[in-house]
C-alpha cells in the first residue's frame, strides 16, 4: 500500500491526457457543475438554472465518457453532433431575430454550442483512431 503523494499518485495525475476519455469526463463534469452556474450567475444573476439545464443536455455525455465504450463513444458522437445543430439553430435564430436588442438571450447558449462541438470532435477524432484502414 502506498501513501498519498507517492511517485505512483503523480503518475496517475500525469497520465490523464488531453482527448483521453478519462480527460473528456471530468471536463464536462468540471463544465456543468462549475462554469454553468458562473456563466448563469453572470448573466442572469441565478444560480442552478443552467446547471440543471447543462446536466439534462450533458447527462448522455458524462455516463457516456465514463464508461469509455466504443460503442458508446459512437453514440455520444451522435448527440452531440445534434445537439451541436440544435444549439447553432437557437443561436443563429436569435441573433437573426433579435438583433442587438437580445444578444445577451443568445450569448446565453454559446458554451453550450462550444462544449457540445468540443464532445463530437473528441468522440470523431476516437472513432478515425479506432478504425483506421
Amino acid at each position: 500500500m502506498k501513501a498519498v503523494g507517492t511517485k505512483g499518485e503523480l503518475k496517475k495525475l500525469k497520465t490523464l491526457k488531453i482527448n483521453s476519455p478519462r480527460f473528456n469526463f471530468f471536463f464536462n463534469l468540471a463544465f456543468v457543475f462549475v462554469f454553468l452556474n458562473l456563466w448563469d450567475y453572470f448573466l442572469n444573476k441565478t444560480f442552478f438554472n443552467g446547471m440543471i439545464l447543462g446536466l439534462f443536455m450533458f447527462l448522455p455525455a458524462l455516463v457516456l465518457w465514463f464508461f469509455n465504450k466504443f460503442k458508446g463513444i459512437v453514440v455520444l458522437t451522435l448527440i452531440s453532433i445534434f445537439e451541436f445543430m440544435v444549439m447553432l439553430i437557437f443561436v443563429w435564430e436569435g441573433f437573426e431575430l433579435s438583433g442587438i436588442n437580445y444578444s445577451v438571450k443568445s450569448l446565453f447558449w454559446i458554451p453550450f454550442l462550444l462544449v457540445s462541438a468540443l464532445n463530437a470532435f473528441w468522440g470523431l477524432d476516437i472513432y478515425s483512431k479506432r478504425t483506421k484502414i
